[in-house]
């Protein structure tokens, strides 16, 4: 991935092993700011003052609390009060502590051998026809997401029955035979009749990609 002088990502992907996670969207530098700030600013603030011997450095104290919370996502055990918009804020604190001088487009976040992982997210600037990632976009910053690595991955989980924890891609698949690397659904309910409906959209990143339905 090109070097960037964006100071915020417009997308940042958790990935867990099973294919399974979260997606956030960030609208702007200040939105960014603010979510990585709201985690942030309560653990440095609890630094402030004179300095207790044997105290922590805060920056590193701070790279802790993003670690650890982070885990708590890949381990599914984030409290249901929280949400994925928690998520949101420790992972955007996250993002801006490693990318300090310019900040990639797409971002993931992946755990590999008990470590956590912030690198650039290059392969979804491809778009290779098919989504890479299916978000339910539901918070205010994103929701949880499901992966694909190849096509044949997306068809099976596509044609699959839809469940309560994976139920996008099904209609994804559905509507769509041609998609950018991204997909976005956010939930709605019709006030008039009560009906519940997804509006969808597709994130190309400032590439071409297509969006494409499908005819039966």
């Amino acid at each position: 991935m090109p070097a960037s002088t964006a100071t915020f990502p417009e997308a940042v992907f958790l990935r867990r092993p099973d294919d399974t996670g979260y997606g956030f969207f960030f609208h702007g530098d200040e939105d960014f700011r603010y979510a990585a700030d709201s985690f942030a600013r309560p653990i440095l603030k609890s630094f402030q003052g004179e300095p207790i011997p044997g105290q922590p450095d805060p920056i590193e104290h701070l790279k802790i609390a993003i670690a650890t919370f982070i885990g708590q996502a890949f381990d599914h055990a984030i409290p249901a009060e929280v949400g994925p918009e928690g998520v949101s804020r420790a992972v955007a604190a996250g993002v801006r502590t490693t990318f300090q001088h310019g900040m990639p487009r797409v971002v993931v976040v992946e755990r590999r051998d008990g470590h956590l992982k912030i690198r650039p997210g290059a392969e979804f600037l491809t778009h290779p026809g098919f989504p890479l990632a299916v978000v339910v976009d539901a918070d205010a910053h994103g929701g949880e997401a499901r992966f694909f690595s190849n096509p044949g991955q997306y068809r099976t989980i596509g044609e699959s029955e839809p469940t309560a924890r994976c139920w996008l891609p099904q209609i994804v698949y559905r509507l769509y035979a041609r998609t950018p690397s991204v997909i976005a659904g956010r939930p709605d309910v019709d006030r008039s009749t009560g009906k519940h409906n997804v509006t969808c959209r597709g994130l190309s990143f400032g590439r071409q990609a297509a969006l494409e339905e499908r005819h039966p």
